[in-house]
């Protein structure tokens, strides 16, 4: 990963936004989580046990842009999840809630 691909927080939540819409026009917010962590495999896809078709996840410049971006969709779009409890979280990431994950739908 070079600095090229860390985001910014407006970038890093349009990215995220797009997908989302690209993967239901209308989306229900709060059917979404968003995270924050500095492990991305352990804890999308080991912990959450989210769906590679139906999550995302980027990089961020800074940890407060990771606190940032998380707490703005928690609190403008509605979206369940949290943006706390990492000390050094370079990874902001989302994923559909389904029956199978964690948290589930």
């Amino acid at each position: 990963m070079s600095l090229f691909d860390m985001l910014g927080k407006d970038a890093a939540i349009e990215k995220i936004i797009r997908y989302i819409h690209s993967n239901e026009p209308a989306p229900a917010w709060n059917d979404w989580y968003v995270g924050i962590t500095d492990d991305i495999t352990r804890k999308l896809y080991e912990e959450h046990k989210a769906p590679y078709n139906k999550s995302i996840y980027v990089s961020v410049d800074s940890v407060a842009t990771a606190r940032s971006v998380g707490r703005f969709l928690i609190n403008s779009y509605g979206m369940d999840g949290r943006a706390d409890g990492v000390e050094y979280p370079r990874f902001v990431y989302a994923f559909r809630k389904l029956p199978d994950t964690d948290p589930p739908a």
